[in-house]
C-alpha cells in the first residue's frame, strides 16, 4: 500500500521527458519538441560531446528547461540499469520516453559482420523493449506515462538488401502495439510512429534520391514527424503513420503475400543500390 507520505514525496520529484538518440537528426527535432513545451528533457546518445553541444544549444534558447545528459549504449545492459540508477540519485521521475535511437544497417545479410547484425537486433529490438520494461516497473502508477517509439514504413514490407532492418522495425510495431493493449487500463498510452526516409545525412539524402518520384513522396522532414508523433501519443493513437504517401504505401501491402511483398520491395532497393555503386 502506498502512503500519503510516499506519495508526497513523488509529487515533488520534477517530471523528465527521456530522449534516445536525441543528437540524430530526429531526435533534435523531438528535443525540440517537446522543449517547446517546456518538459524538462533526459538525453541519452552514445556521444557525451554531442550530448553536450545539445544541451548548450537547447539550454541557450529555451532558458528555464532543465536539462540533463547521459550516455547511453542500449546495446549495453549496463548501460540500460545506469539509467535507472541515474535517475534515482538525481531523484526525478521520467514520465515519458521516447524512443527514438535506432540503427540502419543496408546490403545483403552476408556482407556484415556477426558484431553489425547483433548489435542493430540489439539497440534496435532488445535494447529499445528492455529500456521500456525497466522504466515502466519504476513509473510512477499515480501519474500517466507515455511511451512513444520509432519504427518505419519499413516495418510493413520484408526488404530484401535491407532485411535486418526491416524486421527489426516490424518487431518495433509488434511488441509496441501488443504492450498498448497490456497497459491501457494502468495509466500507461504507448504510440508508435512509421514515418519514411528522412534526409538527416548525406547517405540517407542519396538513398531518397536514387528512389526517384516514390522515396521523394516517401520523405519526411524530421520536425514534421516529431509534431505529429507527439500529438499521435496525446490522442492515444496505437499506431500513426507521417506522411499521405507512406500511408497508401502501409496500405498497399495488406492484401499482399509476404513473398509477393519481398519480391517487389527487392527490385526497387535493388535498383536504388545500384545508382548509388552501394
Amino acid at each position: 500500500m502506498v502512503t500519503k507520505e510516499v506519495l508526497s514525496l513523488t509529487q515533488k520529484k520534477d517530471k523528465y521527458t527521456l530522449i534516445t538518440g536525441a543528437c540524430g537528426g530526429l531526435g533534435r527535432a523531438f528535443v525540440r519538441a517537446c522543449a517547446e513545451k517546456k518538459e524538462n528533457l533526459l538525453l541519452t546518445g552514445t556521444s557525451e560531446k554531442k550530448l553536450e553541444s545539445l544541451k548548450e544549444d537547447f539550454s541557450e534558447i529555451f532558458a528555464d528547461l532543465k536539462v540533463k545528459t547521459l550516455v547511453l549504449d542500449l546495446s549495453k545492459e549496463e548501460d540500460r540499469q545506469n539509467v535507472l540508477d541515474f535517475i534515482s540519485s538525481e531523484n526525478i521521475v521520467i514520465n515519458k520516453l521516447i524512443n527514438n535511437a535506432g540503427v540502419i544497417i543496408e546490403g545483403d545479410l552476408e556482407r556484415f559482420s556477426d558484431d553489425e547484425i547483433q548489435n542493430a537486433i540489439m539497440v534496435n529490438c532488445v535494447g529499445t523493449l528492455d529500456l521500456t520494461k525497466k522504466l515502466l516497473r519504476v513509473r510512477d502508477e499515480h501519474n500517466l506515462f507515455e511511451v512513444l517509439t520509432v519504427s518505419s514504413v519499413a516495418s510493413s514490407y520484408p526488404i530484401p538488401h535491407m532485411g535486418v532492418y526491416s524486421a527489426t522495425k516490424s518487431f518495433i510495431v509488434s511488441i509496441m502495439v501488443a504492450l498498448s493493449y497490456e497497459f491501457k487500463d494502468k495509466n500507461v498510452v504507448i504510440t508508435t510512429v512509421c514515418p519514411g526516409g528522412m534526409a538527416t545525412t548525406d547517405a540517407m539524402k542519396k538513398s531518397i534520391k536514387s528512389m526517384g518520384l516514390g522515396g521523394k513522396l516517401s520523405c519526411n522532414c524530421p520536425d514534421y514527424v516529431a509534431k505529429k508523433a507527439l500529438k499521435a501519443l496525446k490522442k492515444k493513437k496505437k499506431v500513426v503513420i507521417s506522411g499521405f504517401f507512406n500511408k497508401f504505401l502501409v496500405f498497399l501491402s495488406k492484401p499482399f503475400s509476404k513473398s509477393f511483398l519481398a519480391r517487389g520491395a527487392g527490385r526497387i532497393w535493388k535498383k536504388s543500390q545500384k545508382k548509388r555503386n552501394f
